[in-house]
Parts: C-alpha cells; sequence; structure tokens
C-alpha cells in the first residue's frame, strides 16, 4: 500500500487531548490482530504483510505518540509505559475483549509492559498470543549502533537535528539485508520528519534507558507470561539478532523461536513473503 492511502485511508483517535493514528480493517467477524511498530519508524512498517494478514484477521495498528502522524509534543517525556496505555485505551474504546499482538523493535518492550500488566492481572483486554519480531527484549544483549549511542547521550538534542535522511538510510542498511526496498526507506524518513518529529528522536529514544531501569519487570513478564509466545527473528541483525535468540533460548524456554537467516533488524519489510510464511501458521484462526 503506497504511504499516501496508508495516511488516507486512516483515522485519529484522541489520547488525553493527543492526536493518534490508527489503522483498523474493522472486520468485525474476524480475530484481532494488534501491530506494534518499532522505533524510529511507524505502523506503516507493516504495510507489505497488511493485505494478506487482512484475509484472515481484523488488523488494528497505530503510531505510538511521537511517531509516524500521531502527535508529536515537545515538551513531553515519552514512556513505554504511555505506550502501552495507549494500546489498551484504543483496545478499549473499540470494544475488543481479546487479541493476538505482533510487535517489533520498542514495540516489543511496549509488548513486554502489555504482558506484565496480564501477569499482574491488571491488562484490561486478553492477549491470547505475542510474537516478536526483532528488539530488544534483554538491554544485556542489546547492541545500540553508534546512531541510537548518539541520541541517547547528553548532546542527543543537537545530534537530531543534525539527522538527515541519508544518515537514516546508512543506519538502516548496516542493519538490514541488501533486500530492504529504497521507497520504504523514503516512507521512513517521510513519517520520521513529519511535524519535526525528527526533533523529538533524543526524547523517544530513552526507552533504552526505561528498559534498564525495568528489565527485571519485563524480563520477568515474558517469562511468567500466560500466553504463548513467539519469536520470529532475523538473525544477521548486528542489534537483535542471533546473540539476543540465544539468550532468549535460555531466560525465556519452552516458547517458539523461528530464525530467518539471511535477513536483519526488519525482516519484515526486507522480506514479507518471508515473514508471512513463518507467521501465518501461528495465528489463531
Amino acid at each position: 500500500m503506497e504511504l499516501s492511502m496508508w495516511k488516507s485511508s486512516g483515522q485519529f483517535f484522541d489520547w488525553k487531548g493527543h492526536s493518534i493514528f490508527v489503522q483498523d480493517t474493522a472486520a468485525s467477524n474476524k480475530p484481532v490482530l494488534l501491530l506494534i511498530h518499532g522505533f524510529p519508524t511507524s505502523s506503516y512498517d507493516f504495510h507489505l504483510l497488511w493485505p494478506e494478514l487482512a484475509e484472515t484477521h481484523r488488523l488494528i495498528a497505530f503510531d505510538m505518540l511521537g511517531y509516524g502522524y500521531s502527535a508529536k509534543p515537545a515538551n513531553w517525556d515519552y514512556s513505554i509505559f504511555q505506550q502501552a496505555d495507549i494500546a489498551e485505551a484504543l483496545l478499549k474504546a473499540k470494544g475488543i475483549h481479546s487479541c493476538q499482538v505482533l510487535t517489533h523493535d520498542v514495540g516489543d518492550t511496549v509488548g513486554q509492559e502489555l504482558i506484565a500488566r496480564s501477569v499482574g492481572g491488571k491488562l484490561c483486554f486478553t492477549a491470547e498470543k505475542v510474537i516478536l519480531l526483532n528488539g530488544g527484549l534483554f538491554p544485556e544483549t542489546h547492541r545500540a549502533i553508534l546512531v541510537q549511542k548518539l541520541m541517547l547521550s547528553p548532546l542527543g538534542f543537537l545530534f537530531t537535528r543534525l539527522m538527515k535522511k541519508a544518515k537514516l538510510r546508512a543506519s538502516l542498511r548496516g542493519v538490514c539485508s541488501a533486500s530492504l526496498r529504497e521507497e520504504d526507506i523514503d516512507a521512513a524518513w517521510a513519517l520520521i520528519a513529519h511535524n519535526q518529529g525528527n526533533l523529538r528522536m533524543h526524547k523517544l529514544i530513552q526507552y533504552m534507558r526505561e528498559r534498564r531501569e525495568n528489565r527485571d519487570r519485563w524480563v520477568g513478564a515474558l517469562q511468567n507470561a500466560g500466553m504463548p509466545l513467539v519469536l520470529i527473528d532475523g538473525v544477521e541483525d548486528p542489534i537483535s539478532g542471533e546473540h539476543m535468540v540465544q539468550r532468549f533460548e535460555e531466560l525465556v524456554p519452552g516458547h517458539t523461536v523461528v530464525r530467518l537467516p539471511g535477513l536483519g533488524h526488519y525482516p519484515h519489510l526486507e522480506d514479507a513473503p518471508k515473514v508471512l510464511s513463518v507467521l501465518k501458521p501461528f495465528l489463531i484462526p
């Protein structure tokens, strides 16, 4: 789906006075799949999976606060806990009581917080299954690239002002396979830069600190999850590849792991047919 069509077919949801961009296929007769995107991109990351998944499931995705077409307040302390609050509020507003969840990158961490709430009996919906794509599930195995380290530094606010599409392209090319399409890099930059979102990146990336501060809660959520977990990972990813998968198998045994050789950090953009082929059998019909 082209980016212009993605935007025009979406809707907006109000969360505490902030506009949140939402995609919802609104197929009431199909099981619900909630999709949560990664940093620094948006829900458009799932556009190559969207048509085929929509044949069997009602798909709901949203741009997290600070991302994509959603509001990007300048004076705001962005938090994983808030993004999880938005996910809950959105499903509650739509009257959805159960769903499966597909997450990627920082979306994995939001998913971990939702699982933690489920473990504690405080989640407003039933998460039937959580499927995780490449992401920093364990702070000790997350290998941040230089751009991320610079944005996280005390001078991050200056570095974000120097961030241009060429730098994003170089960063994505460094963590993905050669099959990542140029048009998806263009779309990623357009959505990052929309409403000056590129100037918020040093604030958004504070999730890396949150991961360290809340490691016990979020790793414990995986270890005590009351629903099936599936990890699908592009193992060539230098950030969260094979080394992260091995840590998952060590700390969270008994769940399904699928390795995708030859793919990197954005497997669903690098080779959507391959991801669909391994993803669809795990989805509850």
